[in-house]
């Protein structure tokens, strides 16, 4: 799971909109989604490329999920939803939040929504001072998800050693991450 962090909106707009500009220059319609798994390399490489002139910082949490699912003290985060909103309490307790507008990618329904963003507000909100805004979004429609999917799935590649381009993505923002915390089961 990943946090792509901007200091102000007008950076996180400026990058959306250079996302929304190279969707246009490769013909793209403009709900065509940039995902890790399903565009092609060299289209990661070179959005990745083009966001560097942009400020931002990269927070990792790492979940091997069966680590989870197979431990019977584990047993809660079986549900899916739970070890989501877990790892992601996990993710937003390590980055220092004065104050975010924390978009979340997740086209789920109203009351999962709603439970998930009572619980990161109990949770996060402990650890930290000021407000917090959450707020679900489809990747389809905000491009810096799809932009953070890219990081992500960049992150999740770079742990992968069997790759043979398992560096080749991470090597260009490597500098923009903060850190890589791996979650434990035990």
């Amino acid at each position: 799971m990943v946090a792509v962090c901007f200091e102000d909106t007008e950076t996180a707009d400026l990058l959306m909109q250079e996302v929304d500009d190279y969707r246009r220059s490769l013909g793209w319609r403009d709900n065509h989604e940039f995902k890790f798994a399903k565009s092609p390399k060299s289209v990661v490489l070179e959005m990745l490329r083009r966001a560097m002139k942009y400020e931002f910082r990269v927070y990792v949490v790492y979940v091997r999920k069966n680590n989870f699912r197979m431990l019977p003290t584990m047993s809660p985060f079986v549900d899916g939803e739970k070890l989501y909103n877990w790892a992601m309490k996990e993710l937003l307790c390590g980055i220092p939040l004065k104050q975010a507008k924390i978009t979340i990618d997740g086209r789920s329904n109203k009351r999962y929504r709603k439970d998930a963003t009572t619980y990161l507000r109990r949770e996060v909100g402990r650890k930290n001072v000021g407000k917090l805004e959450f707020k679900f979004d489809d990747s389809v429609t905000t491009s810096l998800l799809q932009f953070a999917d890219l990081v992500a799935g960049s992150v999740n590649r770079s742990m992968q050693p069997s790759k043979t381009d398992a560096l080749d993505y991470i090597a260009i923002f490597r500098d923009r991450i903060v850190g890589i915390r791996k979650l434990s089961a035990m």
